[in-house]
This record gives structure tokens, C-alpha cells and sequence, in this order.
């Protein structure tokens, strides 16, 4: 029995044991009336009770021409006390700070801002790479129903939720905030976390849900557990949909465009498969008439310059190496110069394995970005680290500001999670997963797929 098969046995049983009147309310009851009644009242009462507390007195035409000439700021609001408003700009001026700072970080790395140039016809609505490349978006396939809603959770984040057929616009019962409903959304929290799902990513998903299933009105004798269960698997297939791209399609558009090498530069932890994973892209790019170098920019573990190598002999193509503690961005550079002067296609750079809590290392990994000037950064997890994968690809977004993830060793125990609160996390999409040892194991990260698993 798979994870989600217990959750589907625990919510139903959960559904079972509800009162259905405690969970909801026929439409056009004397009861939801008398809730809308109520909740009308208390909205009422909130701006009876904001009037009173904020005393407005006119403002004089200098003060309002004063303001005028000032930068166009939303001011606090009133009614705050001393140490609120000390807070808030407290808080502003971090914010200010930590822009600057990542603005100076990516000047550092020799990040440009995208902006079109006079004259061009660029769409720069299409998706771009950090280095302002275009990404080939994955065409989603159409959905059956019509009723998507973006829900936007206390966080400022959107989440797309569809309730499907099992909800209509008048009639049948309406879905009100109660215990039972409570319950019900715990069994799919509990469900969420076990599948190694982050705590913040199951919080905002279970938010939207809740929030659009309060007040919705379910169809007579819709089943109410098959409704939230296909409703949040709409939900997290909105989330791994987030600007998708095809690996293969944006390389290709690249190469065709003259940009070469399309450099691709592989981060990501210790023990992730980094180095695996740089030799099947390596064998999938060639198996598609492509002309790949690998560089063996990790000379820090002991081993992964000779397993680069070995893997390269293998596969049939250049690897460029030096000694173990070499210079990485020298052996990174080596490996452009050489690819260029060969026209050759792609450029595959396989970095040490930093931890993510070494600033002197990542800065390392820094200088091999700034020398080598990747086309797309890949940051490699492990779908079995769970949340110490996120955490990990959180950390490396904050030093790097990577385009997309793979995921290694989803061929094993691995239960999903880590994918999807990467990508809810990061905002960046998985891109390719890893399904064995073999040079062939390697695929286009397909969302569908993945929840298949899940719900399998």
C-alpha cells in the first residue's frame, strides 16, 4: 500500500465518521444565512471599531504639498504604537540591506540585468536563465476542468486551486470552517509530511486549500474526501508546473542560436551524485549528435577527478583535469578555452561538493561561476535527503541563484517530498531526475510522473 493509499483509506474513514451537518450546510439555509449574518456583522464591527480608534483631522493644503515632493513611500499606518512602527522600519531597512547586497553579490559574479535593447524585438516575457538566456517552457498539457482559482496564502505566495467537478454554484451543501473540516485537512497534513514535504510547503498548500474550500458549495452526494484529495493533487501539480523547462529543447535553442558552449555548471552538496549525474547528461547530450568536454572542477574529494575521468572514458568523450587541490576555476576555464577552440557543443563543469554552511568554499564555487560564465546552473539533490535537500538547495539559490534542480536516486525509497518543496521553496523547477545507475537512467522531470508515485 502506498503512502497516499493510506492517506486516501485514512481520510475516507475520516469522511465516514464526520457528520456531515457538523462539516457543512444545505445552500439557502436559515443556518448559512444566519453564519453569513454573523460574519457580515463582524466585518462590520472591525471598521466600526478602526474608525473609532483611528481620529482623522484635516490636513492643511502645505502639509499635503510637502508630501508631494517626497519620495512616493506608503506611509504606516495610524493607530501604531511607538514600538510597532520602530519594527516595521527596522525591518524596511534589513530589507533595503539585503537587496544591496545581493545586487552586489551578483555584480560580483558578473550578473547583468536583462533589459531590452532599442530596437529589438526580444520577448522578454519568455523564460529567461539567471544569465538571461531563453529557457524552452515544457507545454503543459490541457486540464479537464475549468474551475482554477489562484489563492493567494498569507505569505503573498499563489497557489492554484481547483475543486473540479465535485463543486457547483448553486445548490447542494456548503462547506463550512469547523472541527471537522479541521480534521479532515490534518489527515492531509500528516499524509504531506510524511512524504518528506517541508513544514512551510505543506502550511501554505493546506492555507490555499482550506481557504478556498470555506463557503464552496459541494454537489449532492459528492464525496468530500475524493474532493480535497484530487483538489490538492491539482495544487501540486501547479507547484512543479512553476516555469518548467525542457533541458533538451533549451539546449538545442542555444546551440542553434550560435551560443557556444553552452556551459552547464552541476552544485549541489557532498554525496548528492553530482558527478553521476555530469556523466548522464554527458551520455544523453551525445546520444543526441552533440559534442560534450567535461571538467573535473572538483578537486576537493579524494577520488572524483579519476571517477570523472572513468566515467568520460566510457561514455567516449575530452575531460579536462589536473591534479587533486588544483585551481577548479583554472581547470573550468581550460575547459571553455578548449571547447571553443574545437567547436565543440556543450560544456559540462562538475564542482566539489560544498556544504552549504561553508562561506569560504562557496566562494570558491563562486570564482569557478565568474571564470567559466555557465549558460545554466543545475543544482544536484538527493530525493532521499528529504528536507535537508531543500534546505540545501535554499542555501545554494542564496550564493548562486541556480536555474533549475535535478533530482538523483528517485529510483529508490524516495517518497516525492524533496521535489516538491524544492520547488516551492526555490521557485525553480526540477528539470531532470535520476531513476538508476545506468548512463540511460536519466529523464525529463515529468510533474505527473512524480505525483503518480506518489499517489501509487
Amino acid at each position: 500500500m502506498g503512502l497516499f493509499d493510506r492517506f486516501k483509506k485514512r481520510l475516507q474513514e475520516a469522511v465516514d465518521d464526520t457528520d456531515i451537518n457538523a462539516l457543512s450546510t444545505p445552500s439557502d439555509s436559515k443556518e448559512e444565512k444566519v453564519e453569513k449574518s454573523t460574519q457580515e456583522e463582524a466585518i462590520e464591527e472591525e471598521w466600526d471599531n478602526i474608525e473609532e480608534i483611528q481620529e482623522f483631522s484635516p490636513v492643511e493644503e502645505e502639509v499635503w504639498d510637502e508630501w508631494d515632493d517626497e519620495p512616493n513611500e506608503a506611509p504606516l499606518p495610524f493607530g501604531l504604537s511607538k514600538k510597532e512602527r520602530k519594527r516595521i522600519e527596522s525591518s524596511k531597512k534589513s530589507e533595503e540591506k539585503q537587496a544591496k547586497k545581493t545586487a552586489k553579490e551578483a555584480k560580483k559574479r558578473g550578473l547583468k540585468e536583462v533589459g531590452r535593447v532599442k530596437g529589438s524585438k526580444i520577448d522578454l516575457h519568455m523564460m529567461r536563465s539567471t544569465t538571461g538566456r531563453q529557457l524552452v517552457a515544457v507545454e503543459a498539457a490541457p486540464k479537464g476542468s475549468s474551475g482554477v482559482k489562484s489563492v493567494e496564502t498569507n505569505e503573498g505566495r499563489d497557489i492554484k486551486i481547483d475543486l473540479g467537478g465535485g463543486v457547483v454554484e448553486s445548490g447542494g451543501r456548503t462547506i463550512k470552517a469547523s472541527g471537522a473540516l479541521d480534521d479532515l485537512l490534518e489527515e492531509l497534513e500528516w499524509a504531506l509530511l510524511e512524504a518528506d514535504m517541508s513544514s512551510d510547503a505543506v502550511a501554505e498548500v493546506l492555507a490555499a486549500l482550506r481557504k478556498e474550500l470555506v463557503g464552496s458549495q459541494l454537489r449532492k452526494g459528492a464525496n468530500l474526501a475524493k474532493v480535497v484529495e484530487a483538489s490538492l493533487k491539482r495544487a501540486l501539480h501547479t507547484l512543479l508546473e512553476a516555469d518548467y523547462w525542457d533541458f533538451n529543447a533549451t539546449v538545442d535553442g542555444m546551440i542553434e542560436a550560435g551560443d557556444t558552449p553552452v556551459v552547464i555548471m552541476l552544485v549541489g552538496v557532498n554525496g548528492t551524485g553530482k558527478t553521476t549525474t555530469t556523466a548522464k547528461i554527458a551520455h544523453r547530450l551525445k546520444n543526441e549528435g552533440r559534442t560534450v568536454i567535461a571538467a573535473a572542477a572538483d578537486t576537493f574529494r579524494a577520488g572524483a577527478i579519476e571517477q570523472l575521468e572513468t566515467h568520460c572514458d566510457r561514455i567516449g568523450i575530452k575531460c579536462i583535469s589536473s591534479q587533486r587541490g588544483g585551481d577548479a576555476a583554472a581547470i573550468a576555464r581550460d575547459a571553455v578555452e578548449s571547447a571553443k577552440a574545437k567547436g565543440v557543443d556543450v560544456v559540462l563543469v562538475d564542482t566539489a561538493g560544498r556544504m552549504q554552511n561553508k562561506t569560504n568554499l562557496m566562494n570558491e564555487l563562486n570564482k569557478v561561476h565568474r571564470v567559466c560564465q555557465p549558460h545554466l546552473v543545475l543544482f544536484v539533490g538527493d530525493a532521499l535527503a528529504g528536507n535537508d535537500a531543500v534546505e540545501q538547495a535554499v542555501q545554494f539559490q542564496k550564493i548562486l541563484n541556480f536555474d533549475g534542480a535535478v533530482l538523483s536516486k528517485m529510483d529508490t525509497d524516495a517518497k516525492g517530498g524533496a521535489g516538491l518543496s524544492i520547488a516551492f521553496s526555490t521557485s525553480r523547477p526540477i528539470v531532470l531526475a535520476g531513476i538508476g545507475q545506468e548512463y540511460d537512467d536519466l529523464i525529463q522531470f515529468n510533474p505527473d510522473w512524480l505525483l503518480d508515485q506518489l499517489w501509487a
